[in-house]
């Protein structure tokens, strides 16, 4: 629905963009990772983009995309993102066991505290514990005393979920921690339809979107 400025404790910021529909997070993380890589502020220029990106993803499809009953494929997503001049994009399933390890190379690492001036953002499609699945995107991987932190930007709450990441074991995302925030403006699914308590999901069936080039 808009974009908001999450703040986390490592004294960065992320832009977040609440999806504008219930099946929408895939073209709403395509949206924040065609911001974050190109350095785009949040304005009129955002709406186009962003009515590009549903136009694109129509085309990708072979029909008209209908947000509110259909969810996105990652293949069609990647057809978008290789046409928006943020780099080569592909798809790649990634098992449960590995989903970390793989994380922390395709995102690297950036020591913290301290602001992130570069990111090289991906779209991580999460299988929720609970049935159905959901796209998000990590444009940080932090490192402090020892661990590191994923940065996860969720369009559903339009929220950054701040969660340790081991290499070696699997990537668990709970939806309902690691996420704080005051809304001044603007409307988020979050707001009407919050996370339940114990909300999470793994990145399974769904894999990742990266960048390759």
């Amino acid at each position: 629905m808009a974009w908001f400025s999450r703040f986390t404790r490592f004294g960065d910021m992320h832009l977040v963009f609440g999806q504008e529909a219930n099946m929408s997070c895939g073209i709403a993380s395509v949206l924040m990772c065609v911001f974050k890589i190109n350095k785009i502020t949040p304005g009129a220029q955002a709406v186009h983009i962003n009515k590009d990106i549903y136009d694109a993803y129509s085309k990708a499809s072979g029909g008209t995309y209908q947000p509110e009953k259909v969810g996105t494929h990652p293949n069609h997503l990647v057809t978008v993102l290789n046409g928006l001049k943020c780099g080569k994009w592909m798809w790649s399933q990634v098992a449960a066991g590995p989903a970390s390890q793989k994380i922390i190379d395709l995102v690297g690492v950036t020591a913290a505290p301290g602001p992130t001036l570069t990111v090289n953002p991906i779209i991580i499609g999460v299988d929720w514990d609970s049935g159905g699945a959901h796209w998000a995107v990590i444009d940080t991987v932090r490192s402090l005393r020892g661990t590191h932190y994923a940065t996860i930007c969720d369009p559903w709450d339009a929220n950054v979920h701040v969660q340790a990441i081991k290499a070696g074991t699997p990537f668990t995302y709970k939806a309902d921690e690691g996420g704080y925030a005051i809304d001044m403006w603007g409307a988020h699914k979050g707001q009407t339809s919050p996370y339940k308590p114990g909300a999470k999901g793994r990145i399974q069936t769904w894999g990742i979107i990266h960048r390759i080039a």
